[in-house]
Protein backbone atom coordinates (compact mmCIF):
# COMPACT_ATOMS: atom_id res chain seq x y z
CA UNK A 1 0.00 0.00 0.00
CA UNK A 2 1.34 3.30 -1.01
CA UNK A 3 1.12 6.11 1.56
CA UNK A 4 1.34 9.77 0.77
CA UNK A 5 0.94 12.97 2.72
CA UNK A 6 -2.41 14.77 2.39
CA UNK A 7 -1.67 17.99 4.24
CA UNK A 8 1.07 20.11 5.64
CA UNK A 9 0.31 18.93 9.21
CA UNK A 10 0.60 15.27 8.26
CA UNK A 11 3.98 13.82 9.09
CA UNK A 12 4.16 10.28 7.90
CA UNK A 13 7.07 8.00 7.51
CA UNK A 14 6.89 5.89 4.35
CA UNK A 15 8.78 3.10 6.02
CA UNK A 16 6.43 3.01 9.02
CA UNK A 17 2.92 4.06 7.98
CA UNK A 18 0.37 4.82 10.71
CA UNK A 19 -3.36 5.28 10.67
CA UNK A 20 -4.52 8.72 9.60
CA UNK A 21 -7.74 10.60 10.29
CA UNK A 22 -9.43 13.79 9.28
CA UNK A 23 -9.49 16.70 11.76
CA UNK A 24 -13.15 17.54 12.58
CA UNK A 25 -12.42 21.29 12.77
CA UNK A 26 -10.02 21.89 9.88
CA UNK A 27 -10.72 18.90 7.63
CA UNK A 28 -6.99 18.19 7.20
CA UNK A 29 -5.49 14.71 7.31
CA UNK A 30 -3.63 14.03 10.61
CA UNK A 31 -2.08 10.99 12.26
CA UNK A 32 -4.60 9.35 14.60
CA UNK A 33 -1.94 9.12 17.28
CA UNK A 34 -1.46 12.91 17.46
CA UNK A 35 -5.19 13.85 17.38
CA UNK A 36 -6.80 15.13 20.60
CA UNK A 37 -10.33 14.81 21.92
CA UNK A 38 -12.03 18.21 22.04
CA UNK A 39 -13.38 18.95 25.56
CA UNK A 40 -15.78 21.57 26.90
CA UNK A 41 -17.32 22.49 30.24
CA UNK A 42 -20.89 21.37 30.81
CA UNK A 43 -22.77 21.13 34.08
CA UNK A 44 -20.19 20.53 36.78
CA UNK A 45 -17.06 19.56 34.80
CA UNK A 46 -15.27 18.77 31.53
CA UNK A 47 -16.89 16.42 29.02
CA UNK A 48 -15.87 15.14 25.59
CA UNK A 49 -17.70 16.71 22.64
CA UNK A 50 -17.02 13.77 20.31
CA UNK A 51 -14.75 15.79 18.01
CA UNK A 52 -11.17 14.65 17.37
CA UNK A 53 -8.94 17.51 16.29
CA UNK A 54 -5.40 18.34 15.31
CA UNK A 55 -3.46 19.72 18.34
CA UNK A 56 -2.90 22.99 16.43
CA UNK A 57 -6.70 23.52 16.17
CA UNK A 58 -7.54 22.42 19.69
CA UNK A 59 -9.75 24.97 21.55
CA UNK A 60 -8.97 25.48 25.19
CA UNK A 61 -12.24 24.83 27.14
CA UNK A 62 -13.88 27.92 28.66
CA UNK A 63 -15.57 27.44 32.06
CA UNK A 64 -18.39 29.90 31.24
CA UNK A 65 -20.83 27.02 30.74
CA UNK A 66 -20.31 25.61 34.22
CA UNK A 67 -23.36 25.60 36.43
CA UNK A 68 -22.61 27.98 39.29
CA UNK A 69 -22.77 26.66 42.83
CA UNK A 70 -25.73 28.41 44.42
CA UNK A 71 -25.76 29.06 48.14
CA UNK A 72 -28.73 27.44 49.84
CA UNK A 73 -31.56 29.56 51.16
CA UNK A 74 -31.75 29.89 54.94
CA UNK A 75 -33.95 27.37 56.67
CA UNK A 76 -37.37 28.92 57.34
CA UNK A 77 -38.62 29.20 60.89
CA UNK A 78 -41.96 27.50 61.41
CA UNK A 79 -44.67 29.73 62.88
CA UNK A 80 -42.39 32.75 63.05
CA UNK A 81 -43.57 35.59 65.26
CA UNK A 82 -42.03 39.02 65.76
CA UNK A 83 -40.06 39.46 68.91
CA UNK A 84 -42.30 41.38 71.29
CA UNK A 85 -39.37 42.74 73.27
CA UNK A 86 -37.75 44.33 70.22
CA UNK A 87 -40.87 45.44 68.36
CA UNK A 88 -42.71 46.84 71.35
CA UNK A 89 -42.36 50.58 71.34
CA UNK A 90 -41.55 51.98 74.71
CA UNK A 91 -44.20 54.46 75.86
CA UNK A 92 -43.00 58.03 76.09
CA UNK A 93 -43.86 59.55 79.46
CA UNK A 94 -44.08 63.30 79.94
CA UNK A 95 -44.03 64.49 83.56
CA UNK A 96 -45.38 68.04 83.95
CA UNK A 97 -45.32 70.16 87.08
CA UNK A 98 -48.63 72.07 87.22
CA UNK A 99 -47.92 73.94 90.46
CA UNK A 100 -49.41 77.41 90.52
CA UNK A 101 -52.59 78.80 89.14
CA UNK A 102 -51.65 79.41 85.48
CA UNK A 103 -53.06 77.49 82.50
CA UNK A 104 -50.70 75.33 80.40
CA UNK A 105 -50.72 74.85 76.62
CA UNK A 106 -49.06 71.68 75.31
CA UNK A 107 -47.15 71.84 72.02
CA UNK A 108 -47.35 69.19 69.30
CA UNK A 109 -43.90 67.92 70.32
CA UNK A 110 -45.04 67.43 73.91
CA UNK A 111 -48.36 65.96 72.80
CA UNK A 112 -46.65 63.22 70.76
CA UNK A 113 -46.11 61.34 74.04
CA UNK A 114 -48.57 58.61 74.97
CA UNK A 115 -48.44 58.98 78.79
CA UNK A 116 -48.79 62.13 80.86
CA UNK A 117 -48.21 62.47 84.59
CA UNK A 118 -49.28 65.74 86.19
CA UNK A 119 -47.78 66.51 89.58
CA UNK A 120 -47.41 69.44 91.93
CA UNK A 121 -49.47 71.49 94.41
CA UNK A 122 -52.48 73.23 92.85
CA UNK A 123 -53.02 76.79 94.12
CA UNK A 124 -55.88 77.48 91.71
CA UNK A 125 -57.96 75.80 89.00
CA UNK A 126 -55.63 74.86 86.12
CA UNK A 127 -56.69 74.10 82.54
CA UNK A 128 -54.34 72.16 80.26
CA UNK A 129 -54.94 72.99 76.59
CA UNK A 130 -54.06 70.17 74.13
CA UNK A 131 -53.80 70.32 70.32
CA UNK A 132 -56.75 68.94 68.36
CA UNK A 133 -55.53 65.62 66.98
CA UNK A 134 -56.98 62.15 66.54
CA UNK A 135 -55.28 60.05 69.20
CA UNK A 136 -55.65 58.43 72.61
CA UNK A 137 -53.35 58.89 75.59
CA UNK A 138 -53.01 57.95 79.25
CA UNK A 139 -53.20 60.52 82.04
CA UNK A 140 -52.32 60.22 85.70
CA UNK A 141 -53.12 63.11 88.03
CA UNK A 142 -50.99 63.00 91.20
CA UNK A 143 -51.49 66.65 92.18
CA UNK A 144 -52.41 67.81 95.68
CA UNK A 145 -54.50 70.75 96.74
CA UNK A 146 -58.19 71.65 96.87
CA UNK A 147 -58.39 72.89 93.27
CA UNK A 148 -59.24 71.06 90.04
CA UNK A 149 -57.10 70.07 87.09
CA UNK A 150 -58.93 69.89 83.78
CA UNK A 151 -58.19 69.55 80.06
CA UNK A 152 -59.65 71.21 76.98
CA UNK A 153 -58.86 71.15 73.26
CA UNK A 154 -56.99 74.27 72.14
CA UNK A 155 -59.12 76.84 70.20
CA UNK A 156 -62.29 74.88 70.94
CA UNK A 157 -65.23 75.80 73.12
CA UNK A 158 -66.00 72.23 74.19
CA UNK A 159 -66.64 71.47 77.84
CA UNK A 160 -63.75 70.91 80.24
CA UNK A 161 -62.68 67.39 81.13
CA UNK A 162 -62.01 67.26 84.90
CA UNK A 163 -59.19 64.83 85.72
CA UNK A 164 -59.68 62.60 88.77
CA UNK A 165 -56.76 62.40 91.17
CA UNK A 166 -54.58 59.37 91.87
CA UNK A 167 -55.89 57.18 89.08
CA UNK A 168 -54.74 56.44 85.56
CA UNK A 169 -57.30 57.07 82.82
CA UNK A 170 -57.37 56.63 79.05
CA UNK A 171 -58.53 59.75 77.21
CA UNK A 172 -59.65 59.89 73.58
CA UNK A 173 -59.06 63.07 71.58
CA UNK A 174 -61.27 63.12 68.49
CA UNK A 175 -60.28 66.69 67.54
CA UNK A 176 -63.63 68.04 68.88
CA UNK A 177 -64.00 66.68 72.41
CA UNK A 178 -62.01 64.89 75.08
CA UNK A 179 -63.68 61.80 76.54
CA UNK A 180 -62.64 59.28 79.17
CA UNK A 181 -62.62 55.82 77.55
CA UNK A 182 -61.51 53.62 80.38
CA UNK A 183 -60.69 54.53 83.95
CA UNK A 184 -58.36 51.96 85.49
Amino acid sequence: MRVRNHGKYTKMNKNNPRAIGRCDYSGLMVQQLSMKDQLEYRGSGLVKTGFRVNPKFYDQPNPQNLTPIIKLDPVPILNARPDSEIDASQPQILILDVSGGSNITLTFAQFSNSNFIFQGILTGNVIIFVPGTFNSFFIENVTTGDFTLSMQIQNNSSSLLNLPTNQQILVCNDCFTLTIIHPS
